[in-house]
C-alpha cells in the first residue's frame, strides 16, 4: 500500500510540475506582447506629420529595430537601425519618412506631408538575443476635409420677373474622408427639407452636397441662415451670403463634363474644360436641383473612345 501510494504521489508531482512548465511558457508568450509601450491608435490631418514611438520595456539585447508597414496581408520594410548599420530608410520612404529617436531600446520614425495612402497598420520589432522579435503594433487614421463652401443663387426662370417671387437655390459641400456631415441652420417658417447627395471620388474622399430651393427670396434675405460642417479635422459654421442676391446675380447653367474613366465633376457654363475631358450635354443623372442643364451636380458616364 504504501509503494502505491508513493508511486501515486510522484506521479502527481510530475504532472504538476509538467502543468506548471507549460503554464509559465504560455505566460512567457503572452507576456512578450506587452514588452513595448506605445500608442495603439493615432490620427492626422492629410498633409500634417505623424511620429510613432515604441519602447521595450525589458532588459533585453537588441540586434536591430525594424519599422514596417502592413501592406495587404504583407508586412513591407520601412526602416531599420542597428549599431553596426545606423539608419537605413527604404527607397520609397526615403523622402517621407525619418527618425525621430534611433535607439536600440527606444525607437521612433516620423511621416512627413502624411497622405491618404498613409494610413494602415505599422510595427515596430525589436530583433532581440536571445529571445527573438519581439513586436508592437499601432494604427494610423488619415483624415482629410477640403472645399467646404455654401452659396446662393437665383435660378433662372422666365415665368417670374419680381425678384422676391423667385426661385433662390442654396447650396452647402464639402469634400473629405470620412464623409463631411453637413446641418442646416434654418428658421422655422423655412419648412423645406434639405436634399443631400454623396459622391465617392477615387482618392477615397467623398463630397456631401446638401441643397434646397425656396420661392420667396425676401425671406431668406431677412432671416439668418447658416450651414453647420462637422468632421474630425474640421468645425465650422458658414452663414449663407446674401450679396449675391442683394446683386440679383444668377447661377450659371451647368455644363456637366467626364473625365476618360467617368470621373464625376460639376461647375458653371463659364468653367471651361480641362485637358483630357469632355464636354457633354447635361446628364440624365443630375445629383443637384432642378432638371437637365441647371445649377448643380451630375454624373456623367465616360465618353466613348
Amino acid at each position: 500500500m504504501d509503494q502505491s501510494v508513493a508511486r501515486w504521489s510522484r506521479g502527481r508531482t510530475a504532472e504538476t510540475m509538467a502543468i506548471c512548465l507549460l503554464l509559465c511558457s504560455l505566460w512567457s508568450l503572452a507576456s512578450g506582447s506587452v514588452q513595448v509601450t506605445h500608442r495603439k491608435v493615432q490620427s492626422v490631418q492629410a498633409g500634417g506629420n505623424v511620429t510613432f514611438s515604441c519602447k521595450l520595456t525589458t532588459n533585453e539585447d537588441v540586434i536591430q529595430v525594424t519599422w514596417q508597414k502592413e501592406i495587404d496581408g504583407a508586412e513591407g520594410n520601412i526602416a531599420t537601425y542597428s549599431t553596426i548599420n545606423g539608419q537605413k530608410i527604404a527607397k520609397d520612404y526615403d523622402s517621407h519618412v525619418s527618425f525621430a529617436d534611433s535607439g536600440l531600446q527606444t525607437s521612433a520614425i516620423s511621416l512627413h506631408r502624411v497622405t491618404l495612402q498613409d494610413e494602415g497598420c505599422y510595427r515596430c520589432i525589436f530583433n532581440t538575443f536571445p529571445s527573438g522579435a519581439i513586436t508592437g503594433r499601432m494604427c494610423l487614421k488619415v483624415y482629410a476635409i477640403s472645399d467646404p463652401k455654401v452659396e446662393a443663387k437665383f435660378i433662372p426662370s422666365p415665368d417670374i420677373a419680381e425678384d422676391s417671387k423667385k426661385v433662390v437655390g442654396m447650396s452647402c459641400s464639402a469634400t473629405g474622408k470620412p464623409a463631411p456631415k453637413i446641418y442646416w441652420r434654418l428658421p422655422s417658417i423655412l419648412l423645406q427639407k434639405p436634399r443631400e447627395y454623396h459622391v465617392r471620388l477615387g482618392n477615397q474622399t467623398v463630397t456631401v452636397i446638401s441643397n434646397f430651393t425656396h420661392t420667396d427670396s425676401k425671406i431668406i434675405q431677412e432671416y439668418p441662415i447658416a450651414c453647420v460642417i462637422q468632421h474630425p479635422s474640421l468645425n465650422v459654421t458658414l452663414d449663407l451670403p446674401m450679396d449675391s442676391l442683394a446683386q440679383g446675380q444668377y447661377s450659371a447653367p451647368l455644363l456637366p463634363w467626364s473625365g476618360r474613366h467617368g470621373n464625376i465633376y460639376w461647375g458653371r457654363s463659364e468653367a471651361p474644360p480641362r485637358a483630357g475631358e469632355h464636354v457633354g450635354k447635361p446628364c440624365e443623372e443630375q445629383l443637384g436641383w432642378g432638371g437637365a442643364g441647371r445649377w448643380g451636380a451630375s454624373r456623367c458616364p465616360a465618353p466613348q473612345q
